[in-house]
């Protein structure tokens, strides 16, 4: 089952927040797109392991997503070790996305760190007919692998205007209430501010009014791209 867009994040809700309105764009569009989260986020202050996943699932079919996977890789515990990377291999050959999304490798958070460093180790070994030969799958290499914004402020290489899509957005983020709710059972965190959804939202109404659209979502390429001159002139 091959996949136009595949997307990684290190919890549950790490996608949503840096790339949820582009996914729901190209699903709009007919595009097959995918996430994987590689940890189950169980170390959260707020929220329980079934109830996450339960969220992610519900956030899934707002998105329009074919595919959602969790890789129950331990929350605060990434590494960028074979195991993993072999983990990570096997998901790409499986679902040959012509475009990998990843956090931004300069986040406060480590584990977004851990899961660029992870997934970029992983598209370019998921290319090597060397790398692997027991996962019994193709080797695979694909068009693209960017980077999108969750904590970060790295300046944008691309930006896709998500305003038809916005509020598609704003619904997969409220699933995932037991970390952007503050509930009678859940202690208070920087995602459960009232101004953290808020913020999320001004970044993207900003990166739009840089383009000269309502909303955009903003994505790092860790390399030069071509393009054709038609396109500058």
């Amino acid at each position: 089952m091959g996949l136009d867009v595949l997307a990684f994040g290190a919890h549950p809700d790490d996608v949503e927040i840096g790339a949820g309105a582009t996914l729901a764009l190209y699903a709009s569009l007919g595009r097959r797109v995918g996430v994987v989260d590689l940890t189950r986020g169980e170390l959260a202050n707020c929220g329980t392991l079934e109830g996450r996943l339960e969220e992610a699932a519900e956030a899934a079919a707002v998105l329009g997503l074919a595919v959602r996977e969790n890789l129950a890789l331990p929350d605060r515990g990434i590494e960028v070790s074979q195991e993993s990377v072999l983990r990570a291999v096997a998901l790409i050959r499986r679902y040959r996305p012509v475009l990998i999304l990843a956090p931004h490798w300069e986040d406060p958070h480590p584990d977004h760190i851990r899961c660029w460093e992870l997934i970029r180790e992983a598209a370019l070994s998921a290319a090597l007919t060397r790398v692997g030969p027991s996962l019994g799958l193709a080797p695979h290499r694909p068009r693209r692998v960017l980077a999108y914004l969750v904590n970060s402020a790295a300046t944008p290489t691309f930006l896709v205007d998500v305003g038809s899509v916005y509020d598609i957005k704003r619904r997969a983020l409220a699933a995932h209430r037991s970390q952007f709710e503050l509930g009678n059972h859940s202690v208070p965190t920087p995602l459960n501010r009232p101004w953290y959804l808020a913020g999320i939202e001004g970044r993207d109404r900003y990166l739009g009014w840089l383009a000269g659209v309502e909303y955009a979502e903003g994505f790092v390429s860790p390399a030069p791209s071509l393009v054709e001159p038609s396109i500058l002139v």
